[in-house]
């Protein structure tokens, strides 16, 4: 039986300039999101390299980067964010997939990424959250959002889903900015070597 993804095709076409690309996508998120971790802030920061890796080196090597840096924060931070790799692995892809198709040179294409990317990791890791942790996962600080919100609409679907989608438009509002901040420091001729993977 084959399966869905051909794993073997997608690692053979990652060539070494992709393959050392990840791991410092990897580092960048885990400095991201240990910061954020250990201060307990109400946002994540733990996609920066998944989305520069997402825009120079497409879907798939977005999406491993984002699955290694849960990995890694589960061991190094709270095993809490090991059920959320399902998470950064949609995100990843599903950003890579746009950068792909040639948003990332439109201001209203990286804006729709954003709001994509938000969008995903809500409904996502809401889900997550509500059947796996109960409504609350105590990474960060919007626990105390989603109960507040739980004690005016006693809804605790809503009050995750609204908790989580404020958290993820500033969270990658944020990442958005810093990837993109990060990509144009780049240097064009090294920078077009990945550009040109991704058309």
């Amino acid at each position: 039986m084959k399966s869905i993804f051909n794993f073997d095709r997608i690692f053979l076409k990652m060539d070494t300039k992709v393959i050392v690309l990840i791991p410092i996508a990897v580092g960048i998120n885990l400095v991201g999101g240990t910061l954020c971790s250990t201060l307990k802030l109400p946002i994540f920061l733990d996609m920066i390299g998944t989305i520069i890796v997402a825009c120079l080196a497409g879907p798939w090597s977005a999406a491993f980067s984002g699955v290694l840096t849960n990995i890694f924060l589960a061991v190094v931070a709270n095993p809490i964010y090991l059920p959320y790799a399902v998470v950064s692995f949609l995100c990843g892809l599903i950003t890579g997939y746009m950068a792909k198709l040639g948003m990332i040179r439109k201001k209203i294409g990286i804006v729709l990424m954003w709001l994509v990317c938000a969008l995903t990791n809500t409904i996502m890791a809401s889900l997550i959250t509500l059947y796996i942790y109960g409504g609350a996962s105590g990474l960060n600080g919007t626990a105390i959002l989603t109960v507040a919100l739980l004690t005016t609409t006693k809804k605790i679907f809503l009050s995750v889903l609204s908790s989580a989608m404020l958290e993820n438009l500033i969270d990658k509002g944020l990442v958005f900015i810093i990837a993109f901040l990060i990509i144009r420091k780049i240097p064009e001729h090294f920078l077009n070597q990945y550009m040109a993977d991704t058309k």
